[in-house]
Protein backbone atom coordinates (compact mmCIF):
# COMPACT_ATOMS: atom_id res chain seq x y z
CA UNK A 1 0.00 0.00 0.00
CA UNK A 2 1.32 3.81 -0.74
CA UNK A 3 2.29 5.12 2.61
CA UNK A 4 -0.53 7.90 3.98
CA UNK A 5 0.24 11.29 4.37
CA UNK A 6 -2.36 11.98 6.75
CA UNK A 7 -0.78 12.43 10.18
CA UNK A 8 -3.56 12.12 12.48
CA UNK A 9 -5.63 9.02 11.65
CA UNK A 10 -8.18 9.40 14.39
CA UNK A 11 -9.03 12.78 13.55
CA UNK A 12 -9.74 11.77 9.97
CA UNK A 13 -11.87 8.91 10.83
CA UNK A 14 -13.22 11.34 13.22
CA UNK A 15 -13.79 13.72 10.30
CA UNK A 16 -15.42 10.62 7.39
CA UNK A 17 -17.72 9.71 10.25
CA UNK A 18 -18.92 13.06 11.45
CA UNK A 19 -19.65 13.94 7.76
CA UNK A 20 -21.50 10.05 7.23
CA UNK A 21 -23.78 10.67 9.69
CA UNK A 22 -24.70 14.27 8.30
CA UNK A 23 -25.38 13.13 5.41
CA UNK A 24 -27.25 9.67 6.68
CA UNK A 25 -29.49 12.22 8.25
CA UNK A 26 -30.91 14.70 5.04
CA UNK A 27 -30.35 11.61 2.16
CA UNK A 28 -32.73 12.26 -0.02
CA UNK A 29 -35.30 9.94 -1.11
CA UNK A 30 -35.25 11.22 -4.65
CA UNK A 31 -33.43 8.89 -7.14
CA UNK A 32 -31.95 11.10 -10.38
CA UNK A 33 -32.75 8.52 -12.99
CA UNK A 34 -36.10 7.51 -11.25
CA UNK A 35 -37.58 10.73 -10.94
CA UNK A 36 -36.18 12.04 -14.67
CA UNK A 37 -37.26 8.91 -16.49
CA UNK A 38 -40.51 9.06 -18.54
CA UNK A 39 -43.31 6.66 -17.79
CA UNK A 40 -44.29 4.02 -19.89
CA UNK A 41 -48.05 5.98 -20.27
CA UNK A 42 -46.16 8.74 -22.09
CA UNK A 43 -43.96 6.46 -24.06
CA UNK A 44 -47.77 4.85 -25.17
CA UNK A 45 -49.00 8.35 -25.68
CA UNK A 46 -46.47 8.84 -28.15
CA UNK A 47 -47.07 5.83 -30.37
CA UNK A 48 -50.64 6.01 -29.84
CA UNK A 49 -50.63 9.32 -31.35
CA UNK A 50 -48.18 8.14 -34.43
CA UNK A 51 -44.90 8.95 -33.15
CA UNK A 52 -45.20 12.43 -34.78
CA UNK A 53 -45.27 14.69 -32.17
CA UNK A 54 -43.46 15.60 -29.41
CA UNK A 55 -43.70 13.83 -26.14
CA UNK A 56 -45.98 14.89 -23.06
CA UNK A 57 -43.87 14.22 -20.20
CA UNK A 58 -44.95 16.14 -16.68
CA UNK A 59 -42.53 15.87 -13.45
CA UNK A 60 -43.45 16.43 -10.22
CA UNK A 61 -41.29 17.44 -7.42
CA UNK A 62 -41.55 18.76 -3.44
CA UNK A 63 -39.46 21.97 -4.33
CA UNK A 64 -39.29 23.39 -1.02
CA UNK A 65 -38.09 20.07 0.50
CA UNK A 66 -35.15 19.91 -2.17
CA UNK A 67 -34.20 23.37 -1.67
CA UNK A 68 -34.38 22.63 2.20
CA UNK A 69 -32.21 19.98 1.18
CA UNK A 70 -29.98 21.78 -0.34
CA UNK A 71 -29.67 24.47 2.81
CA UNK A 72 -28.55 21.44 4.56
CA UNK A 73 -26.09 20.15 2.48
CA UNK A 74 -24.55 23.45 2.47
CA UNK A 75 -24.03 23.31 6.15
CA UNK A 76 -22.35 20.19 6.04
CA UNK A 77 -20.36 21.39 3.35
CA UNK A 78 -18.88 25.16 5.15
CA UNK A 79 -18.06 22.38 8.28
CA UNK A 80 -15.76 20.59 6.54
CA UNK A 81 -12.28 21.76 7.31
CA UNK A 82 -8.80 21.18 6.76
CA UNK A 83 -6.99 20.13 3.62
CA UNK A 84 -5.72 17.34 1.25
CA UNK A 85 -6.60 14.58 -1.10
CA UNK A 86 -9.28 13.07 1.37
CA UNK A 87 -10.85 16.82 2.88
CA UNK A 88 -11.15 17.36 -0.89
CA UNK A 89 -13.02 13.93 -1.22
CA UNK A 90 -15.52 15.09 1.15
CA UNK A 91 -16.33 18.35 0.16
CA UNK A 92 -16.70 17.01 -3.70
CA UNK A 93 -19.26 14.12 -2.43
CA UNK A 94 -21.35 16.63 -0.43
CA UNK A 95 -21.34 18.91 -3.58
CA UNK A 96 -22.75 16.27 -6.00
CA UNK A 97 -25.46 15.88 -4.01
CA UNK A 98 -26.22 19.24 -4.24
CA UNK A 99 -25.75 19.18 -7.83
CA UNK A 100 -28.08 16.64 -7.79
CA UNK A 101 -31.00 18.37 -6.63
CA UNK A 102 -30.09 21.67 -8.94
CA UNK A 103 -30.58 18.98 -11.59
CA UNK A 104 -34.20 17.85 -9.80
CA UNK A 105 -35.04 21.81 -9.58
CA UNK A 106 -34.56 22.44 -13.20
CA UNK A 107 -36.01 19.65 -14.85
CA UNK A 108 -37.81 20.62 -18.00
CA UNK A 109 -35.61 23.54 -18.63
CA UNK A 110 -32.67 24.40 -20.20
CA UNK A 111 -30.62 25.14 -17.73
CA UNK A 112 -31.02 21.45 -16.67
CA UNK A 113 -28.71 20.87 -20.02
CA UNK A 114 -26.24 23.62 -18.53
CA UNK A 115 -26.00 21.94 -15.06
CA UNK A 116 -25.84 18.33 -17.00
CA UNK A 117 -22.98 19.64 -18.48
CA UNK A 118 -21.30 21.02 -15.84
CA UNK A 119 -21.93 17.41 -13.74
CA UNK A 120 -20.96 14.81 -16.80
CA UNK A 121 -19.33 16.59 -19.31
CA UNK A 122 -20.81 16.62 -23.19
CA UNK A 123 -19.77 15.37 -26.22
CA UNK A 124 -17.27 17.81 -26.64
CA UNK A 125 -15.65 17.28 -23.65
CA UNK A 126 -11.84 16.46 -23.35
CA UNK A 127 -9.91 13.93 -21.91
CA UNK A 128 -7.05 14.55 -20.10
CA UNK A 129 -7.09 18.47 -21.03
CA UNK A 130 -5.77 16.57 -24.32
CA UNK A 131 -7.07 18.23 -27.52
CA UNK A 132 -9.47 14.61 -27.88
CA UNK A 133 -12.60 14.89 -27.29
CA UNK A 134 -15.32 12.53 -25.97
CA UNK A 135 -17.27 12.90 -29.99
CA UNK A 136 -13.71 11.73 -31.79
CA UNK A 137 -13.21 8.93 -29.54
CA UNK A 138 -17.33 7.89 -30.66
CA UNK A 139 -16.08 8.89 -34.02
CA UNK A 140 -12.82 6.48 -33.82
CA UNK A 141 -15.02 3.70 -32.54
CA UNK A 142 -18.04 3.57 -35.33
CA UNK A 143 -15.62 3.78 -38.26
CA UNK A 144 -13.41 0.93 -36.47
CA UNK A 145 -16.48 -0.90 -35.44
CA UNK A 146 -17.79 -1.00 -39.93
CA UNK A 147 -17.27 -4.59 -41.24
CA UNK A 148 -15.48 -3.52 -44.50
CA UNK A 149 -15.66 -5.58 -47.45
CA UNK A 150 -18.01 -8.46 -48.20
CA UNK A 151 -18.71 -11.04 -45.12
CA UNK A 152 -19.85 -14.12 -45.12
CA UNK A 153 -19.68 -14.62 -41.38
CA UNK A 154 -23.72 -14.66 -40.13
CA UNK A 155 -24.72 -13.54 -36.65
CA UNK A 156 -25.78 -16.46 -34.31
CA UNK A 157 -27.18 -14.36 -31.57
CA UNK A 158 -30.09 -16.51 -29.42
CA UNK A 159 -32.91 -14.81 -27.86
CA UNK A 160 -33.73 -14.38 -24.47
CA UNK A 161 -37.01 -13.17 -23.07
CA UNK A 162 -37.08 -11.25 -19.89
CA UNK A 163 -38.46 -14.21 -17.63
CA UNK A 164 -35.32 -15.98 -18.99
CA UNK A 165 -33.34 -13.31 -18.26
CA UNK A 166 -34.29 -12.95 -14.46
CA UNK A 167 -33.89 -16.45 -14.10
CA UNK A 168 -30.41 -16.31 -15.45
CA UNK A 169 -28.90 -13.27 -13.19
CA UNK A 170 -30.76 -14.53 -10.27
CA UNK A 171 -28.75 -17.57 -11.16
CA UNK A 172 -25.84 -16.08 -11.50
CA UNK A 173 -26.57 -13.57 -8.05
CA UNK A 174 -27.40 -16.70 -6.01
CA UNK A 175 -23.95 -18.61 -6.85
CA UNK A 176 -22.18 -15.38 -5.45
CA UNK A 177 -24.16 -15.40 -2.46
CA UNK A 178 -24.83 -11.70 -3.62
CA UNK A 179 -27.79 -10.40 -1.68
CA UNK A 180 -29.93 -9.18 -5.09
CA UNK A 181 -32.91 -9.99 -6.26
CA UNK A 182 -34.32 -9.78 -9.81
CA UNK A 183 -37.26 -9.42 -10.92
CA UNK A 184 -40.01 -8.55 -13.70
CA UNK A 185 -41.58 -5.02 -13.71
CA UNK A 186 -44.01 -4.23 -16.11
CA UNK A 187 -43.42 -0.01 -15.52
CA UNK A 188 -39.90 -0.39 -16.22
CA UNK A 189 -39.17 2.45 -18.55
CA UNK A 190 -35.29 0.66 -19.62
CA UNK A 191 -34.61 -3.11 -20.23
CA UNK A 192 -32.91 -3.16 -17.05
CA UNK A 193 -32.66 -0.87 -14.24
CA UNK A 194 -30.35 -2.15 -11.44
CA UNK A 195 -30.44 -0.94 -7.51
CA UNK A 196 -28.27 -1.46 -4.43
CA UNK A 197 -30.63 -5.01 -3.89
CA UNK A 198 -32.99 -5.00 -6.47
CA UNK A 199 -32.96 -5.29 -10.10
CA UNK A 200 -35.70 -4.71 -12.59
CA UNK A 201 -36.25 -6.24 -15.85
CA UNK A 202 -38.84 -4.81 -18.06
CA UNK A 203 -41.75 -7.03 -19.01
CA UNK A 204 -41.58 -7.10 -22.60
CA UNK A 205 -38.17 -7.25 -23.34
CA UNK A 206 -35.90 -9.35 -25.46
CA UNK A 207 -32.30 -9.75 -25.04
CA UNK A 208 -29.49 -12.20 -26.43
CA UNK A 209 -27.20 -14.03 -24.71
CA UNK A 210 -24.13 -11.92 -24.55
CA UNK A 211 -26.60 -8.36 -23.79
CA UNK A 212 -27.16 -11.06 -20.62
CA UNK A 213 -23.58 -11.40 -20.11
CA UNK A 214 -22.93 -8.01 -20.15
CA UNK A 215 -25.81 -7.09 -17.48
CA UNK A 216 -24.53 -9.41 -15.37
CA UNK A 217 -21.31 -7.34 -15.59
CA UNK A 218 -22.67 -4.29 -16.08
CA UNK A 219 -25.44 -3.95 -13.84
CA UNK A 220 -25.09 -7.02 -10.80
CA UNK A 221 -20.93 -7.19 -10.44
CA UNK A 222 -20.37 -3.39 -10.86
CA UNK A 223 -23.29 -0.91 -9.73
CA UNK A 224 -25.19 -2.41 -7.12
CA UNK A 225 -21.64 -4.50 -5.37
CA UNK A 226 -20.04 -1.12 -5.56
CA UNK A 227 -22.65 0.44 -4.02
CA UNK A 228 -23.02 -2.77 -1.36
CA UNK A 229 -19.32 -2.30 -0.59
CA UNK A 230 -19.64 1.37 0.23
CA UNK A 231 -22.21 0.79 2.57
CA UNK A 232 -20.53 -1.77 4.49
CA UNK A 233 -17.72 0.72 5.04
CA UNK A 234 -17.65 1.46 9.04
CA UNK A 235 -16.58 4.19 9.28
CA UNK A 236 -17.13 5.53 5.42
CA UNK A 237 -20.83 4.52 4.42
CA UNK A 238 -20.82 7.75 2.06
CA UNK A 239 -19.68 5.54 -0.38
CA UNK A 240 -22.40 3.64 -0.84
CA UNK A 241 -23.41 6.56 -3.20
CA UNK A 242 -20.85 9.19 -4.59
CA UNK A 243 -23.65 11.59 -5.91
CA UNK A 244 -23.75 12.52 -10.06
CA UNK A 245 -19.80 13.14 -10.16
CA UNK A 246 -19.27 9.45 -9.55
CA UNK A 247 -21.13 8.43 -12.77
CA UNK A 248 -18.23 8.62 -15.37
CA UNK A 249 -16.13 6.24 -13.23
CA UNK A 250 -18.83 4.02 -12.34
CA UNK A 251 -19.94 3.63 -15.85
CA UNK A 252 -16.24 3.20 -17.16
CA UNK A 253 -16.06 0.54 -14.54
CA UNK A 254 -19.33 -1.24 -15.83
CA UNK A 255 -18.46 -1.07 -19.49
CA UNK A 256 -14.90 -2.36 -18.92
CA UNK A 257 -16.09 -5.26 -17.00
CA UNK A 258 -18.09 -5.77 -20.34
CA UNK A 259 -15.27 -5.78 -22.48
CA UNK A 260 -12.83 -7.70 -20.21
CA UNK A 261 -15.33 -10.78 -20.35
CA UNK A 262 -16.29 -10.28 -24.22
CA UNK A 263 -19.53 -9.54 -23.59
CA UNK A 264 -18.97 -6.37 -25.20
CA UNK A 265 -20.65 -7.18 -28.51
CA UNK A 266 -20.61 -4.80 -31.46
CA UNK A 267 -24.06 -3.62 -31.57
CA UNK A 268 -23.90 -2.45 -27.82
CA UNK A 269 -20.37 -0.97 -28.10
CA UNK A 270 -21.75 1.06 -31.24
CA UNK A 271 -24.73 2.05 -29.80
CA UNK A 272 -22.77 3.34 -26.74
CA UNK A 273 -20.87 5.28 -29.54
CA UNK A 274 -23.76 6.49 -31.05
CA UNK A 275 -25.11 7.33 -28.20
CA UNK A 276 -22.28 10.34 -27.63
CA UNK A 277 -23.45 11.69 -31.18
CA UNK A 278 -26.88 12.25 -30.02
CA UNK A 279 -25.66 14.17 -27.19
CA UNK A 280 -23.83 16.08 -29.56
CA UNK A 281 -26.97 16.56 -31.76
CA UNK A 282 -29.63 17.79 -28.88
CA UNK A 283 -26.84 19.83 -27.31
CA UNK A 284 -26.81 21.56 -30.85
CA UNK A 285 -30.32 22.51 -30.79
CA UNK A 286 -31.71 19.27 -31.90
CA UNK A 287 -35.67 18.16 -30.81
CA UNK A 288 -36.58 14.52 -29.72
CA UNK A 289 -38.32 14.30 -33.34
CA UNK A 290 -34.90 14.65 -34.67
CA UNK A 291 -32.77 12.57 -32.80
CA UNK A 292 -36.05 9.74 -33.29
CA UNK A 293 -35.93 9.96 -36.56
CA UNK A 294 -32.02 10.10 -37.34
CA UNK A 295 -32.12 7.03 -35.37
CA UNK A 296 -34.91 5.25 -37.44
CA UNK A 297 -33.31 6.76 -40.82
CA UNK A 298 -29.67 4.32 -39.43
CA UNK A 299 -31.94 1.46 -39.13
CA UNK A 300 -32.87 1.53 -35.47
CA UNK A 301 -36.09 0.08 -34.90
CA UNK A 302 -39.15 2.39 -33.50
CA UNK A 303 -39.42 1.23 -29.99
CA UNK A 304 -35.22 0.79 -29.86
CA UNK A 305 -35.20 4.79 -31.34
CA UNK A 306 -37.91 6.12 -28.80
CA UNK A 307 -35.49 4.33 -25.72
CA UNK A 308 -32.56 5.74 -26.97
CA UNK A 309 -33.89 9.37 -27.60
CA UNK A 310 -35.40 9.41 -24.66
CA UNK A 311 -32.12 9.17 -22.79
CA UNK A 312 -31.06 11.90 -24.02
CA UNK A 313 -33.89 14.17 -23.51
CA UNK A 314 -35.42 13.02 -20.18
CA UNK A 315 -35.25 15.75 -17.47
CA UNK A 316 -34.92 18.80 -20.27
CA UNK A 317 -37.15 19.78 -22.75
CA UNK A 318 -38.46 17.30 -25.36
CA UNK A 319 -38.51 20.30 -27.96
CA UNK A 320 -34.51 20.39 -27.46
CA UNK A 321 -31.98 23.16 -25.85
CA UNK A 322 -31.26 20.57 -22.92
CA UNK A 323 -30.12 17.63 -23.04
CA UNK A 324 -29.20 15.19 -20.26
CA UNK A 325 -25.71 14.69 -21.11
CA UNK A 326 -24.94 11.38 -19.20
CA UNK A 327 -24.55 9.03 -22.35
CA UNK A 328 -21.55 10.58 -23.31
CA UNK A 329 -19.60 9.92 -20.51
CA UNK A 330 -19.30 6.16 -20.98
CA UNK A 331 -16.98 5.98 -23.09
CA UNK A 332 -14.94 8.49 -21.03
CA UNK A 333 -15.26 6.43 -18.30
CA UNK A 334 -14.08 3.77 -20.16
CA UNK A 335 -10.82 5.40 -21.21
CA UNK A 336 -10.21 6.94 -17.95
CA UNK A 337 -10.38 3.72 -15.97
CA UNK A 338 -8.52 1.92 -18.72
CA UNK A 339 -5.89 4.20 -18.16
CA UNK A 340 -5.90 3.71 -14.54
CA UNK A 341 -5.22 0.12 -14.87
CA UNK A 342 -3.25 0.04 -17.11
CA UNK A 343 -0.69 1.71 -15.06
CA UNK A 344 -1.25 0.51 -11.64
CA UNK A 345 -1.96 -2.95 -12.69
CA UNK A 346 1.74 -2.95 -14.83
CA UNK A 347 3.03 -1.50 -11.94
CA UNK A 348 1.75 -4.55 -9.62
CA UNK A 349 -0.74 -2.46 -7.29
CA UNK A 350 -3.10 -4.86 -6.54
CA UNK A 351 -4.74 -3.27 -3.19
CA UNK A 352 -4.93 -0.06 -5.02
CA UNK A 353 -6.79 -1.36 -7.82
CA UNK A 354 -9.09 -3.62 -5.23
CA UNK A 355 -10.01 0.25 -3.72
CA UNK A 356 -11.93 1.16 -7.19
CA UNK A 357 -14.77 -0.90 -6.67
CA UNK A 358 -14.58 0.06 -2.84
CA UNK A 359 -17.89 2.20 -3.54
CA UNK A 360 -18.97 4.71 -5.46
CA UNK A 361 -17.10 7.40 -6.48
CA UNK A 362 -15.16 9.86 -8.93
CA UNK A 363 -11.52 8.33 -10.14
CA UNK A 364 -10.00 11.49 -8.88
CA UNK A 365 -11.00 10.35 -5.45
CA UNK A 366 -8.41 7.63 -5.42
CA UNK A 367 -5.70 9.34 -3.61
CA UNK A 368 -7.95 9.58 -0.54
CA UNK A 369 -9.17 5.97 -0.80
CA UNK A 370 -5.82 4.61 -0.73
CA UNK A 371 -4.83 6.55 2.21
CA UNK A 372 -7.86 6.08 3.96
CA UNK A 373 -7.05 2.34 3.44
CA UNK A 374 -3.93 2.68 4.73
CA UNK A 375 -4.96 4.33 7.61
CA UNK A 376 -6.92 1.38 8.18
CA UNK A 377 -10.25 3.36 7.77
CA UNK A 378 -11.53 1.32 4.76
CA UNK A 379 -11.80 -1.75 4.52
CA UNK A 380 -11.07 -4.56 1.57
CA UNK A 381 -14.21 -4.52 -0.56
CA UNK A 382 -16.38 -7.34 0.33
CA UNK A 383 -17.84 -7.97 -3.37
CA UNK A 384 -15.14 -7.58 -6.03
CA UNK A 385 -15.26 -8.21 -10.10
CA UNK A 386 -14.39 -11.64 -11.32
CA UNK A 387 -11.74 -8.86 -13.46
CA UNK A 388 -10.27 -8.18 -10.27
CA UNK A 389 -10.87 -11.28 -8.23
CA UNK A 390 -8.36 -13.39 -11.25
CA UNK A 391 -5.67 -10.83 -10.88
CA UNK A 392 -3.16 -13.65 -12.80
CA UNK A 393 -5.58 -13.55 -15.85
CA UNK A 394 -5.73 -9.46 -15.26
CA UNK A 395 -1.90 -8.76 -15.24
CA UNK A 396 -0.33 -10.81 -18.23
CA UNK A 397 -3.11 -8.84 -20.19
CA UNK A 398 -1.96 -5.34 -19.19
CA UNK A 399 1.99 -6.50 -19.26
CA UNK A 400 1.05 -7.64 -22.76
CA UNK A 401 -0.74 -4.80 -23.61
CA UNK A 402 1.97 -2.27 -22.31
CA UNK A 403 4.43 -3.06 -25.14
CA UNK A 404 1.68 -3.62 -27.54
CA UNK A 405 1.17 -0.02 -26.99
CA UNK A 406 4.09 1.44 -27.89
CA UNK A 407 4.78 -0.32 -31.57
CA UNK A 408 3.80 2.18 -34.22
CA UNK A 409 1.36 0.10 -36.12
CA UNK A 410 1.79 1.76 -39.28
CA UNK A 411 4.72 -0.33 -41.24
CA UNK A 412 2.19 -3.36 -40.11
CA UNK A 413 -0.68 -2.39 -42.05
CA UNK A 414 1.88 -1.19 -45.09
CA UNK A 415 2.87 -4.68 -45.29
CA UNK A 416 -0.76 -6.04 -45.74
CA UNK A 417 -1.69 -3.07 -47.40
CA UNK A 418 -2.40 -5.21 -50.94
CA UNK A 419 -4.68 -7.64 -48.41
CA UNK A 420 -6.28 -4.64 -47.27
CA UNK A 421 -7.07 -3.06 -50.47
CA UNK A 422 -8.68 -6.19 -51.88
CA UNK A 423 -10.69 -7.27 -48.50
CA UNK A 424 -12.43 -3.53 -48.58
CA UNK A 425 -13.09 -4.22 -52.55
CA UNK A 426 -14.66 -7.81 -52.07
CA UNK A 427 -17.98 -8.87 -52.68
CA UNK A 428 -19.91 -12.11 -52.81
CA UNK A 429 -17.32 -14.96 -53.87
CA UNK A 430 -20.09 -15.72 -56.79
CA UNK A 431 -18.50 -12.14 -58.36
CA UNK A 432 -14.32 -12.50 -57.93
CA UNK A 433 -12.19 -9.80 -57.89
CA UNK A 434 -9.10 -9.78 -58.98
CA UNK A 435 -5.87 -8.60 -56.72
Amino acid sequence: MLASRVVNPKATRERVERVSAALATIRTKANLLEEIGWSRSVEEAFFAGGATKLPVVHYEFDKASLEEEIRRLDEVLRGIDGEGPIVDWLRSTVASNIDRNRLLLSVGTRDFGRISREVYGGARTSFFDLPIRNIDLAEHLLERLKIHGWDAASSDDKAMTSAELVTFLQARADKRKLPITVELDPACTSKAIAGMHHVRVRTDATFTEWEAEGLYRHEIETHACTAQNGAAQAFAPLLRSGGPRSTSTQEGLAVFAELYHRALAVPRFVRLAERVRLVAMAEDGASFLDVYKHLLDAGAAAHDAYLDAARIFRGGPPAGGGAFTKDACYLAGLLHVYAFLAAFVRGGFRDECEMLVAGRFALSDITALVELRAMGILERPRYRPRWLREWNTLLPYFAFTSFVDGIDLAPVAARYAKVIRFANRATDPARPLSI
